[in-house]
């Protein structure tokens, strides 16, 4: 999806954009979203408000690399979109009051 000068006005960046990027399971074939992985996969682990730049399949459990399904094209690019959605998840739980840890 392209970024228009409407969208950038309202807030949203490109990395708010690749998390909502649907992503096909090596394994098990689910599709999903960085964001909805991050929200349900990932719920209680330490990690995903850490930086964590894998991706787990909500379905399988199956971890991989942002790389290995083209949502990061180096390892810059890579830390950057997890910190993004690190901080995402981590103001979330900020907000609600939660604690992102088992």
């Amino acid at each position: 999806m392209i970024l228009t000068p409407c969208m950038r006005h309202s807030g949203i960046s490109e990395d708010l954009l690749k998390t909502r990027k649907m992503i096909v399971c090596p394994r098990c074939g689910f599709e999903f979203s960085l964001m909805y992985s991050r929200a349900f996969a990932c719920m209680g682990c330490r990690y995903s408000v850490s930086g964590c730049e894998a991706v787990r399949c909500p379905r399988c459990d199956l971890e991989f690399r942002m790389d290995e399904v083209q949502l990061a094209t180096d390892k810059a690019s890579s830390r950057q979109l997890s910190k993004y959605i690190s901080r995402v998840m981590s103001d979330y739980f900020k907000d609600f009051g939660e604690s992102p840890s088992r």
